[in-house]
């Protein structure tokens, strides 16, 4: 068995409203091994971005993490002092932020930002630090990095600013990056090269990656494992070849129907019917119910487990209940 570096087990972060609690993520777990790509999917609201900051103990009030373990090389980060995780947090795992304008400060410039996360976490002089700031940018595509180091966010490009971002995540030669939706907002050719760096750093660095997006082209291009998401819950997890060939959960099914297909463009796309619901509005039972087109009384009934499939793949739904049981 390959040795995990993550393991996030049965993890509960809920958010304090005007109506009480609101399940945001509701006893989500998987696990990331090193020199892995895991790609988490699924629609908007479903609790993926809210996942990713918990690892980094980013959650501040009104949200707070009530449950379950996020383990670190077998150590608890969600039990960690705040001093402890910040030694952590942008050292051995770093995050690629959604939008790279607001993440970016605006009254600092690039270098002077790449620079500080080195000095804090590396200890080394202005004179090094500014040296392997300039190395970073140039390794991740910014042409002649030597100016651009002092160039201020506003400057840059979309897709100049998220290699600045990429860059700054990688300062710390991280053993766990995060990318939360890296290629958002992005034109294809440079979504394209932007994910060309993020494979190439991986194989050359051994880092493990989380990428999380709802674009499933990316994800067949990226990743090597699987982890889709609806209402907080993780409601299927696969290899990536078996979860574009034999997908198991519903939603996922749905996901790649309304995805389009070259050799299929004059036939209408199938989308999954109605909304996703809100994590305040969940029903009771199975989150998919109200969209599913396999929904049975037993699914409005109680809600389903996990249910593992084989060593690799596992699934929340009742209609695979028997064969989970068979291979048990």
């Amino acid at each position: 068995m390959e040795e995990s570096l993550l393991d996030i087990n049965n993890l509960h972060t809920y958010f304090y409203t005007e109506n009480g609690e609101v399940p945001s993520v509701n006893g989500v777990s998987f696990s990331v091994k090193k020199g892995e790509i895991v790609g988490v999917v699924g629609e908007s609201g479903c609790g993926k971005s809210v996942t990713s900051l918990s690892i980094l103990q980013l959650i501040n009030p009104p949200g707070q993490i009530k449950g379950g373990e996020i383990l670190f090389h077998g150590k608890d980060l969600t039990k960690m002092s705040e001093k402890e995780i910040r030694n952590i947090r942008g050292n051995q795992i770093s995050m690629i932020f959604q939008e790279p304008l607001t993440s970016l400060n605006p009254v600092f410039t690039i270098g002077y930002q790449i620079s500080e996360t080195i000095r804090l976490h590396q200890n080394l002089g202005k004179k090094e630090a500014k040296q392997k700031s300039i190395h970073l940018l140039d390794k991740v595509g910014i042409p002649n990095a030597n100016k651009q180091y002092h160039s201020f966010p506003h400057q840059l490009s979309g897709g100049m600013r998220q290699r600045v971002m990429i860059a700054m995540a990688l300062s710390c030669n991280p053993e766990l990056l995060i990318a939360d939706e890296p290629t958002t907002a992005l034109d294809v050719t440079i979504q394209k090269q932007i994910l060309r760096l993020m494979r190439n750093l991986k194989d050359e660095l051994n880092t493990s990656i989380i990428l999380i997006t709802h674009d499933l082209g990316v994800i067949a291009e990226m990743v090597d494992r699987v982890v889709v998401m609806y209402g907080g819950e993780v409601v299927e997890e696969n290899d990536i070849n078996n979860i574009f060939k034999n997908p198991k959960h519903p939603y996922t099914k749905g996901l790649l129907d309304s995805t389009p297909k070259i050799n299929q463009l004059d036939e209408k796309l199938i989308s999954i019917k109605g909304n996703v619901p809100t994590p305040d509005q969940l029903p009771h039972g199975c989150n998919f119910q109200d969209r599913c087109p396999f929904v049975m009384e037993k699914c409005r009934e109680s809600p389903p487990d996990l249910f593992e499939m084989n060593n690799q793949s596992s699934v929340r739904c009742w209609l695979h209940q028997e064969e989970a049981k068979a291979y048990d």
